[in-house]
């Protein structure tokens, strides 16, 4: 009876062998090879649920400033080049650095896709919030175009956004730029005309929109200047790769995980 009792308290007490602690190992590995694609999806969502939330602040606070000051916030040098032709502006990759425009970067330090209002000067989002949340100089020391409050005289801040420390990171970042959840900027076209509708630079190439027979992807309608949305704002994020491409469709390769307000 003894010896029994021994060999029962030895076997409890030897604890896990080798070829028992690699099954162990092996079955967390196929659990956690399991459950990382559900968590990076996960957060995958989340980020482009943030964005849609932001996109809708953006062109809430510049439906605001309409509201508020019976214009669009144009910077005024901006407003002077719009045309009949062309009456809508796109607030897109080009970043004013003094007196010249730079592309901006991703978070890599790559150059993003070039998107610009063709012939006008460029500026990004920077100077759109600026104007909406009334701020005078970007925290890198460089003058807005909203320098007296010239732009918003009633100093109202129109866009809640949180300040990013570096220019890459998300939110608003020291040059001003606001960033998605990638770190890539927002783009944002403003209605010019006031016709309530808007044709974005990148969005109303038909070689990009273009469904056939007159219709335009993601809800866009084809007008004599391109293809239109039926809204005064349109913004819009480059999506979790950061890229999108004029030699692809709205709904196809790069251009297939972009997020749109519109939609």
């Amino acid at each position: 009876m003894k010896s029994k009792k021994m060999q029962t308290k030895r076997f409890f007490k030897r604890g896990f062998t080798l070829v028992e602690l690699l099954v162990v190992i092996g079955i967390i590995s196929i659990l956690a090879s399991l459950l990382l694609p559900s968590l990076s999806k996960a957060k995958d969502s989340a980020k482009k649920a943030q964005a849609k939330t932001e996109m809708q602040n953006i062109a809430g606070a510049v439906q605001a400033y309409n509201a508020e000051y019976n214009r669009f916030p144009i910077p005024s040098q901006i407003a002077k080049s719009l045309t009949a032709a062309s009456p809508d502006y796109t607030f897109g990759t080009m970043h004013m650095n003094g007196s010249r425009a730079r592309l901006l970067k991703n978070r890599e330090g790559g150059n993003l896709p070039k998107i610009a209002s063709p012939g006008r000067l460029q500026v990004s989002n920077a100077e759109l919030v600026a104007i909406l949340q009334d701020v005078e100089v970007f925290r890198n020391g460089r003058p807005t175009s909203n320098r007296n409050h010239k732009m918003n005289t009633r100093k109202v801040n129109f866009l809640n956004a949180k300040n990013a420390t570096s220019e890459s990171e998300p939110g608003v970042g020291v040059d001003g730029v606001y960033r998605d959840p990638w770190g890539n900027p927002y783009i944002v076209t403003v209605d010019g005309n006031y016709d309530g509708k808007t044709i974005d630079v990148f969005y109303g190439q038909g070689g990009i929109s273009a469904a056939g027979k007159g219709a335009g992807l993601n809800g866009l309608t084809k007008t004599k200047g391109g293809y239109q949305s039926n809204k005064a704002v349109m913004v819009w994020s480059l999506g979790p790769d950061g890229l999108a491409s004029a030699d692809a469709k709205a709904n196809a390769d790069v251009n297939a995980d972009n997020i749109l307000s519109w939609q």
